[in-house]
């Protein structure tokens, strides 16, 4: 029987966090670093598990994003995993399901930077691509932190998409490591 696990942060112990920790890294290889990981320990956690088998995870992060002078609260999205042997029953949907429920409870926006492979996935379930700059608000001030390559998404919560304007850089908040 297939269980999902909502634990709020400082509530899984030490071995579950290293369960999915190692389900995360076995999804993202080598390019998975220990910051990636300590981003989402923090955050809201969903969890999927048959037989006591953990076979998806995802966290969502509280974190603070800015446009046009206004401040949002964001849930962003991390960790998302499904074990391999498990791919194609769905999970990735369950564990997204739930993670997506959070965000429009506790957030007036979701963001989250995809992989080439899973940005389809993310538009399918109505995230939008951001189109426009990113920049971070770090120690030293705002920094332009736009890469071609990133993979940005938002869902709208609380806020809509039309208060949200390609033509004005969306800034998140610090944190070290990748900053998006």
């Amino acid at each position: 029987m297939m269980d999902v696990t909502i634990a709020q942060p400082g509530e899984l112990n030490r071995d579950v966090l290293d369960c999915a920790e190692t389900l995360v890294r076995s999804a993202f290889g080598h390019s998975f670093r220990t910051h990636d990981w300590l981003h989402g320990v923090d955050g809201v956690h969903v969890l999927v598990t048959e037989n006591g088998q953990l076979l998806a995870h995802a966290s969502v992060v509280a974190r603070s994003l800015c446009h046009d002078g206004e401040v949002f609260t964001a849930g962003y999205v991390g960790g998302v995993a499904v074990r391999n042997d498990q791919q194609g029953r769905g999970l990735g949907r369950v564990v997204m399901d739930h993670a997506e429920a959070i965000i429009q409870a506790q957030h007036q926006l979701g963001a989250l930077n995809a992989v080439d492979t899973a940005a389809p996935f993310y538009a399918a379930r109505g995230w939008l691509p951001w189109r426009g700059h990113t920049q971070a608000d770090t120690p030293d001030g705002v920094v332009d932190t736009y890469d071609p390559d990133d993979q940005i998404f938002v869902l709208p919560a609380g806020v809509s998409v039309d208060r949200l304007s390609d033509s004005t850089p969306l800034i998140c908040d610090w944190r070290v490591g990748d900053l998006w």
